[in-house]
């Protein structure tokens, strides 16, 4: 009777053991999948700065929109694909074309997206950043920065970004910006709008 009741008390705690150590393993991945999920939209927020900032080295906005200009913060030629960490790929190409064909409600003032810059942000994120027409634009042109008084979108610019981490994590974050000038005359980006689509 006693080897009976030992034997039901072992299984018992295997049974609670393997049950804590499967908890445990869950718990580890999902702290893990939050820390890169987290990784990967700070990328992209570093992302549409690094893309803001180089915008207040660009004179003309319109030569920008209508050219496809290039950022300093580019890691090759604008097309083909580039290997993330986890072994996918990205192609430049058809990211463009899938922001491109997003729906979206302006009709002809949506924003024509143009690749401004990519390349990695720290040894596992792939970042993409976009440079298109804002949507407050009334000129019917997304590759034209609408100038006059009159068009509420005159001298405003939006940015795409795109961020691509390890085990698919994946981020697009959005902003409007407006160059400006500081109190000390020095040439300044302030953010009008900031959102997480993804």
């Amino acid at each position: 009777m006693t080897l009976i009741i030992a034997l039901i008390s072992l299984v018992l705690l295997s049974a609670l053991g393997t049950s804590l150590a499967v908890v445990m393993n869950t718990e580890l991945r999902a702290s893990a999948n939050y820390a890169t999920s987290r990784e990967t939209m700070y990328a992209a927020d570093g992302a549409l700065e690094i893309g803001a900032q180089e915008l207040l080295a660009v004179g003309d906005w319109n030569a920008l929109l209508s050219s496809g200009a290039l950022s300093a913060f580019v890691d090759g030629p604008p097309v083909g694909a580039r290997q993330l960490g986890d072994g996918t790929s990205v192609d430049l190409a058809q990211a463009t074309n899938i922001a491109n064909n997003e729906p979206r409600p302006w009709g002809a003032n949506n924003p024509a997206w143009r690749l401004f810059a990519f390349g990695w942000l720290g040894p596992r994120t792939y970042v993409i950043v976009w440079v298109g027409d804002d949507s407050a634009e009334n000129d019917g042109d997304p590759s034209t920065d609408g100038g006059g008084a009159a068009n509420p979108g005159a001298g405003i610019l939006a940015l795409r970004a795109e961020a691509f981490g390890v085990g698919g994590a994946y981020k697009v974050l959005e902003a409007t910006v407006r160059r400006d000038v500081a109190d000390d005359d020095e040439p300044i980006f302030r953010a009008l709008s900031w959102q997480e689509i993804r």
